[in-house]
């Protein structure tokens, strides 16, 4: 895929600059990492809720998405009086960013009550927490993502932003998947409840700072601000840019590939506290060590990976291509993970998903904005916050359907909720093994086979679709 004359005019973005805005990724990877790891567990393995309750609450959550992310897409997308002064995103960014750094705490601080015997309290505490949290994250972070495609116009620039951002997302996992499990083995324990207060205070404490350091590159300059009052075109109705984002194929079948490549990630970082606890031999290292060594090497595999996914993308110049390599090689990392029988095989298969799952992390964003590109041309206009906000709820589906999985497989492998570690039954344990990779990755091969026949933007389509972004004054 080469760039056109015009596209090579375009001047990037400093350095700085660049790496100011992927600082963003950073605090949503250590922020939702941590809520993606521990919340099931916690509320189920360490309050003692039944999971059947916390299915039923993340499902209300995940209606509320269908609402909520579209919808505050839309609404940012618009253009008024004060996006001359102010830009048209970057006031979203701020108002979203600051309160959600606090709001994390409080979906660990859940009501004092017997679960056992009063679930109700619990279950709208999760409700209220998560609806709450993830409204905020979302002003944000549909902001934060509808602004890529502008800001990084050329596939140079973005590769280079990719480059520096994944990087730095990547950096947030060893805070999010080891400092917890140290902090919570200092004060009792990952089934301890009082743990698990410092440990989300030390988050917050950690993504705060962050949260300011990324807002200079959330800023819209001059030339950016301009292209919002390019086009001509009538902005749509919410109801018509839904309609019309669902009718998009590329958008269709790029979000069918996302959900499964988000099933596998959810499904593993919230299945390693299970599997730590549960399946894992116990001392003389412990829960919390073998927890910090899982996530630890998975983190070394995708660390690793940046690079040699990068090199792939330059060399084959096909991002659906690129997207399919990904796609099996991530099929085959989830479905041996789950087969150890130690730490050190475990370690070896943990390392293969990470270095695996770094296709997704590393070039993701490259593949939505080529998706992006085309919703320009079809709408004639640079409005892409309906699109993100859609592409945002409809991942959150497979939130849902991980939780789901967790739901039926602990029900019909005898789970115990709130049982010490090592424990559990081997049909609970097989159980864990179940929903930690084999799923996932049956769920992946069904993605990734509909995204292989029906995904439309080749190499050919993408050179056409740069020449009309082009014509439109887009490019």
């Amino acid at each position: 895929m080469n760039e056109t004359k015009e596209q090579l005019t375009y001047k990037e973005p400093s350095l700085l600059n660049t790496i100011s805005y992927g600082s963003a990724g950073f605090w949503s990877m250590l922020a939702y990492g941590v809520f993606n790891a521990y919340l099931i567990f916690f509320y189920e393995s360490v309050v003692g809720l039944n999971i059947v309750y916390v299915f039923w609450a993340m499902l209300i959550f995940t209606v509320w998405d269908a609402i909520n992310d579209p919808l505050i897409g839309w609404l940012t997308d618009r253009v008024t009086k004060y996006t001359r002064k102010i830009g048209k995103r970057f006031i979203w960014i701020v108002i979203g960013i600051i309160p959600a750094n606090f709001v994390l705490a409080l979906v660990f601080m859940p009501p004092a009550a017997d679960p056992a015997t009063d679930p109700l309290p619990f279950f709208w505490w999760i409700v209220f927490t998560t609806v709450i949290f993830d409204s905020l994250y979302t002003i944000c972070f549909v902001n934060v993502e509808g602004m890529f495609a502008d800001k990084f116009r050329t596939e140079k620039a973005r590769r280079r932003a990719r480059g520096w951002g994944t990087p730095l997302s990547m950096l947030a996992l060893p805070v999010a998947n080891i400092v917890p499990p140290i902090i919570l083995g200092l004060f009792g324990g990952s089934t301890v409840q009082s743990a698990y207060l410092p440990m989300i205070f030390l988050i917050i404490a950690t993504i705060a700072p962050v949260s300011l350091l990324m807002l200079p590159g959330m800023r819209e300059n001059k030339e950016m601000i301009e292209r919002y009052y390019i086009s001509k075109e009538k902005p749509e109705s919410f109801i018509a840019g839904l309609k019309s984002t669902l009718k998009q194929k590329s958008f269709v079948y790029y979000i069918i590939l996302f959900f499964g490549f988000q099933v596998v990630t959810g499904s593993l970082t919230a299945s390693i506290p299970y599997a730590a606890n549960y399946v894992l031999p116990g001392p003389p290292l412990g829960t919390e060590v073998n927890m910090i060594l899982l996530f630890a090497i998975f983190l070394n595999g995708a660390l690793v990976s940046v690079p040699v996914w990068i090199r792939v993308a330059k060399k084959v110049k096909n991002n659906k291509k690129t997207a399919l390599i990904g796609g099996v090689c991530l099929i085959v990392g989830a479905f041996i993970t789950p087969l150890f029988t130690g730490l050190i095989d475990s370690m070896i298969y943990m390392f293969i998903l990470g270095f695996t799952m770094g296709n997704f992390w590393t070039l993701m964003t490259i593949y939505f904005s080529d998706v992006l590109d085309e919703r320009v041309i079809l709408t004639k206009s640079p409005n892409r916050g309906t699109t993100v906000g859609v592409s945002a709820f409809l991942s959150r589906f497979a939130r849902a359907a991980q939780i789901g999985v967790f739901t039926i497989v602990h029900v019909l492998t005898g789970f115990v909720e709130g049982a010490p570690p090592h424990t559990q039954s081997l049909d609970a344990q097989f159980g864990i093994r179940l929903h930690m990779g084999i799923i996932p990755a049956i769920i992946l091969i069904f993605c990734t086979l509909i995204y292989w026949k029906f995904y439309p933007i080749t190499p050919k389509i993408w050179m056409e679709n740069k020449q009309k972004l082009q014509e439109l004054g887009f490019a």
